[in-house]
């Protein structure tokens, strides 16, 4: 079989074309560490590495919200472990007072104690965060959850939404704790209130009727209130569990993307080394091949 001479310079040159382009694809992937330049590269590879790249983000985003959450509720347990401390003194100064030998003087001094903590508890529930947004209005975080209205009655201006928070493909969890959980119908702010009128009077017949009837009110309110302290310790800790089970994922995940884009070097050496050899070795013949004529033979 016979070879053109036009045939056998087009053969030659898309050799020497085919081996610059090689060499040109593998310096390119050693220079950057990216195996797969474009799609044609490696189709299957490029369509995984847009499915693993997707799944690194949702990760990503799944962990900031458990941050986030974290954080949320971190706060608002501390909000709710001093009220906490502040119903236990409370508690303590209704009991004194429930001993019916309690003289004018004495409930007057409870009064002026009782002056200053029921407001603190008011306070807590209307804690806000950092960006002045309040932790226990449900929904409506720029909306005063407690306060009284013309008639010195505590009303609730929250709403009952709880956020839940998306923490990975099948599961979330609460982000806020709503003010009409703590304190239905503001039921004991209110006992609380006419409690603190009645004593700051300092009736005759002392308040020993009314403070048994408030410590279990009082008992009510601290048991609903720890509660919620612990369905937010219970949150935190499946927070953290998740958290080490997304990790694990994430890092499988990275290490899979990282087979598949990065470039193994040894063997793009060795290929980079073939194609230069190739191209040269192509460059060469072609070089010696072409300078020949019938004249040669003469």
């Amino acid at each position: 079989m016979r070879v053109s001479s036009n045939q056998y310079h087009l053969t030659t040159i898309r050799n020497i074309q085919q081996s610059t382009a090689e060499y040109s694809k593998l310096s390119i992937q050693l220079a950057t560490n990216q195996r797969i330049q474009k799609p044609s590269d490696d189709p299957l590879g490029a369509v995984m590495l847009l499915t693993l790249n997707s799944e690194l983000t949702k990760l990503d985003q799944y962990k900031s919200n458990m941050n986030a959450v974290h954080f949320n509720l971190g706060q608002q347990e501390t909000q709710l472990s001093s009220i906490v401390n502040t119903l236990y003194s409370i508690q303590e100064i209704v009991t004194t007072a429930a001993d019916g030998a309690m003289g004018q003087a004495e409930l007057e001094a409870f009064s002026q104690e009782l002056s200053v903590l029921v407001p603190g508890i008011v306070d807590l529930l209307n804690a806000k965060d950092g960006n002045g947004n309040y932790y226990f209005s449900g929904s409506l975080t720029d909306v005063m959850p407690f306060e009284r209205d013309a008639l010195g009655v505590y009303q609730y201006n929250g709403d009952d939404r709880v956020r839940q928070i998306a923490v990975s493909d099948n599961s979330s969890v609460p982000g806020n704790i709503v003010g009409s959980a703590l304190d239905p119908g503001v039921n004991f702010l209110n006992q609380m209130q006419t409690y603190l009128d009645l004593i700051s009077t300092a009736p005759a017949g002392g308040v020993g009727d009314e403070s048994r009837d408030m410590l279990g009110h009082i008992s009510s309110f601290l048991a609903t209130v720890s509660g919620e302290i612990t369905r937010i310790g219970g949150t935190l800790a499946s927070l953290d569990e998740m958290a080490l089970g997304n990790d694990d994922i994430a890092l499988f995940t990275e290490t899979l993307r990282d087979d598949i884009k990065l470039v193994d070097y040894p063997e793009a050496y060795v290929k980079m080394n073939q194609a230069m050899a190739s191209y040269e070795s192509s460059l060469k013949v072609y070089s010696s091949v072409s300078r020949l004529t019938l004249f040669s033979y003469v």
